[in-house]
């Protein structure tokens, strides 16, 4: 037998151990050469459902079915090289066929193959079942259990029982296996695990675990175990009691879907080697901890926690991640329902996270206790809220929208991450803003603290410093009446909705703009902006900025009207203004001019519409000596010349704007 790529427990190994020796006995003269020589299969089934064996004492061994059968072993052994057949014969269809073995564990090294004919095949063993480079291949579907099943037979139908009052003693462990089932794979034990191999299933595989409780007493850790595994097909596991893991990476060429009452964990120990589904992935818990590291997911990625501490860590999700602790029950340790999104990660979809209790987006090193390096890039949405904890941000985090909200307690980062969107919500019950160190105290020590001790933070905290963004708009902003709200932008910002005490907002070198339904008590702009624009005069707050001229802070009440007394220069701003660093002004908002009309000229009555299309009398008076000699006017024309008919005395203005003077004649000839 192949070792084990990882020790599964000593309990475990020493009855693989015990029974390997059986499946390398000398077989009995006659014997099926699938027993070890305790008398290989009693058949009993309907009338003419088994149709015999052939093969006995080869090591390949066909069983032939007419109808439904039930085959009860002594033993199931399939040694390499042997083989095991279960064939529907004689035009049978859609049969079912039990196998039940009577002692000790099922050792499986050979072949077992199951024809078209057969629509379920189930091999039963208590004692547990034991695949090792073993290869199975059915048409139909396909169940290994530790659970005691039985049938009977009602008018010529079998009628499958668990029987209730059997306690299963053993395990099921597939080992660098092949598996092609050509239907749905359901494997149901206490503890299952999956190490290496390749199982392909067309219609899914079940991992079911019950009475896991009682395995955990006898020290076995785990419910479910997947090791580098390549299944091709959907995975769907079902576990009451004991952790569900994958470790060392391995592919899913399909859906994974878990539903557990205890831990679960998505490659935890990764060893380098990522765990691929290139389906989607729902996976709820209830234990104390859950884990997804080193995992891609092509699809989406959503993960529910019931019982405490949920961490992704550097993972890659093609489409949304929606990651979240419920308090589905009080643990009796009181773990806090814990979020941590820690090293680099990467979502194509929107991302949102919920959390009884605190949220950490960062990377740490717990037994150093410090932070480390990481990044979050979301191609959606962020969303995170914390109902009674902190939401944190320690590393740089960019998408299209960032929205965090915390109900009871405060939203903070470091001071350092920045953040990057086009569009930013703020809410907290207190300070929002960043942390920094004090005195023999590190920053790490303080958000540590902050965190680990759901420490609410005052808003005269010596360690505040800026939440920082990149620009955009910032469309809330709420805190309490009393609370400070603290944000620095290194690009042009605009802030278009809040509700809050006060706000610190600053934009070093660049540009902001306080519109929309902005209610505060106090908005304060930091000197180091270049250009404030407020919309007035529907203000709620009392303003506070940095005047041009005398560098003094000019504090504007709510109800009093901002005049933009420091603006000029094109649309208000300080054109090419020399100023002194680290000052801010004002500009006023951008008023469109509307162009003044043109009046209507008033019809002169002396023209005739119908004459002269190319030139207008002013007035039928005007002589030479009425006209400006200073100014020229070209060309020059006698009277008679314009109109035979019209006596053209004065001065003409022609349609294209150049004047005509008229040379008259003397006045009476």
């Amino acid at each position: 037998m192949k070792s084990l790529k990882k020790k599964i427990s000593a309990l475990v190994l020493t009855t693989v151990f015990a029974s390997m020796q059986l499946s390398y006995a000398a077989l009995a003269p006659g014997d099926t050469g699938l027993g070890a020589g305790h008398g290989g299969a009693v058949i009993t089934g309907t009338q003419g459902g088994y149709a015999g064996m052939t093969g006995a004492g080869t090591g390949n061994v066909d069983l032939n079915f007419t109808g439904d059968t039930h085959v009860t072993w002594g033993e199931l052994n399939v040694n390499s090289g042997e083989s095991l057949n279960f064939n529907a014969i004689n035009g049978a269809n859609g049969l079912t066929i039990l196998n039940t073995v009577n002692g000790n564990m099922s050792h499986i090294y050979g072949q077992i193959n199951a024809n078209s004919g057969i629509a379920k095949l189930i091999i039963s063993n208590p004692n547990g079942v034991l695949f090792d480079g073993a290869k199975f291949t059915t048409a139909g579907d396909v169940m290994v259990t530790t659970q005691p099943y039985n049938a009977t037979f009602v008018d010529g139908k079998m009628d499958i029982t668990k029987i209730g009052n059997t306690l299963p003693v053993g395990v099921i462990t597939i080992e660098d296996s092949d598996f092609s089932i050509g239907g749905e794979f359901n494997v149901l034990a206490p503890s299952i695990n999956v190490v290496g191999g390749e199982i392909a299933t067309q219609n899914g595989m079940k991992l079911v675990t019950e009475n896991g409780q009682d395995y955990i007493a006898n020290g076995f850790e785990d419910a479910v175990r997947m090791e580098a595994v390549n299944i091709d097909g959907d995975v769907y596991i079902v576990s009451k009691k004991g952790m569900v893991k994958t470790v060392g990476g391995g592919t899913i060429n399909g859906n994974l879907n878990i539903d557990s009452d205890d831990s679960v964990s998505l490659n935890y120990v990764a060893n380098g080697k990522a765990l691929h589904v290139k389906g989607d992935v729902d996976v709820k818990g209830n234990g104390v901890l859950m884990y997804a590291r080193n995992t891609k997911v092509d699809g989406n990625l959503s993960m529910e926690n019931g019982g405490g501490f949920l961490e992704v860590g550097n993972v890659q999700v093609g489409k949304d991640l929606n990651i979240k602790t419920v308090a589905k029950s009080e643990n009796p340790e009181g773990y806090k329902h814990f979020v941590h999104v820690v090293g680099d990660n990467t979502v194509g979809g929107n991302m949102n996270v919920e959390s009884v209790n605190n949220i950490h987006i960062g990377n740490y090193n717990i037994d150093e206790g410090k932070l480390l390096d990481g990044s979050l890039k979301v191609g959606g949405d962020l969303t995170a809220h914390a109902q009674d904890g902190h939401v944190m941000v320690t590393i740089d985090t960019q998408a299209n929208k960032i929205s965090l909200k915390s109900d009871n307690l405060n939203v903070l980062t470091d001071g350092k991450a920045v953040l990057s969107a086009n569009e930013y919500e703020f809410a907290s019950n207190g300070y929002l803003g960043g942390l920094s160190g004090y005195g023999d105290y590190t920053v790490d020590d303080v958000i540590i603290a902050v965190m680990e001790g759901y420490v609410p933070i005052p808003n005269n905290a010596q360690i505040s410093s800026n939440i920082n963004i990149t620009g955009g708009t910032i469309s809330k902003i709420e805190t309490p009446n009393g609370a400070t709200a603290n944000i620095s932008s290194s690009g042009d910002v605009k802030l278009t909705g809040a509700n809050a005490g006060t706000i610190n907002i600053e934009a070093p070198d660049k540009y902001i703009e306080i519109t929309g339904d902005v209610k505060a008590n106090t908005i304060k702009v930091g000197n180091k902006t270049d250009k404030l624009k407020v919309d007035y005069p529907s203000r709620d707050y009392e303003l506070k900025y940095t005047n041009i001229r005398d560098a003094q802070e000019v504090t504007i009440k709510g109800d009093e009207e901002i005049t933009y007394e420091l603006t000029n220069g094109e649309n208000g701003y300080n054109v090419n203004e020399n100023r002194a660093d680290d000052t801010t002004y004002l500009v006023g908002p951008d008023k469109e001019v509307e162009p003044t009309p043109e009046p209507e000229p008033t019809p002169d009555p002396s023209i005739d519409p119908e004459d002269n299309e190319n030139v207008k009398v002013l007035r039928s008076y005007e002589r030479m000596e009425d006209v400006n000699k200073a100014q020229p006017y070209t060309p020059v024309a006698y009277a008679a010349d314009l109109d035979d008919d019209l006596e053209d005395n004065g001065v003409r203005k022609n349609v294209d704007g150049s004047v005509t003077v008229v040379k008259t004649y003397a006045m009476g000839k």
